[in-house]
């Protein structure tokens, strides 16, 4: 089983919300090519479930807060020697999907009313939080990488990348970031979950 096929089954998790404004349905097809679409989608989904009033310009910012990584060029991370919460990696992470996604609003004549640069600072604010839906952004960027993305840490155990231990502190660092407090509960138990998704050794695999 891919790790992009992994989901859990809680009866609790926020539904899918439509895309209801013109810009947001313009950005899903421009972020559509990325690998992890569904975790960009997903972060929205739950920014709405924290804040059912946030901005269309703090959704905007929840579904393309990683597009960087749709482009070749970007900041890695060696998993398995560096911190998660390493500045070197975090802040150009950031601030060049912040760079892409102001780039694709200014070229879209029709989105004139999206103030972008407030896109752009969210953005450029996802993985720290911040004053403003800053901090939403973030909390639900973390329940949506443990939803979403919890296989990706047993890939990176099975493939070598990194061991269990560096594994199950990238999914633990994703909760012990959240500033919003209504977001802690849900992702303590995405948690449990997700950390049953990581192999016990790299010969462990999860079943289809």
């Amino acid at each position: 089983m891919s790790a992009l096929d992994l989901s859990p089954d809680f009866d609790w998790l926020p539904p899918a919300v439509p895309l209801e404004t013109e810009v947001e349905s313009a950005a899903a097809l421009w972020v559509a090519p990325y690998q992890q679409v569904v975790h960009l989608l997903r972060t929205r989904d739950w920014l709405v479930h924290l804040t059912p009033d946030a901005t269309v310009e703090a959704r905007l910012a929840a579904m393309t807060h990683d597009i960087e990584r749709m482009f070749p060029g970007g900041p890695t991370l060696d998993f398995a020697r560096v911190a998660w919460d390493d500045p070197e990696y975090l802040y150009p992470h950031q601030l060049r999907s912040a760079a892409f996604v102001g780039d694709w609003l200014s070229s879209e004549d029709q989105f004139g009313h999206v103030d972008i640069a407030e896109v752009r600072r969210i953005v450029g604010l996802h993985e720290v939080g911040g004053l403003g839906l800053a901090d939403d952004v973030q909390a639900a960027d973390s329940l949506s990488f443990l939803e979403t993305l919890a296989g990706l840490a047993g890939d990176w155990v099975r493939s070598g990348t990194c061991s269990r231990e560096t594994a199950m502190a990238k999914l633990t660092y994703s909760v012990d970031r959240i500033r919003l407090e209504r977001a802690v509960e849900p992702a303590r138990n995405l948690l449990i979950w997700a950390i049953d998704q990581i192999p016990t050794s790299e010969s462990d695999e999860v079943s289809s």
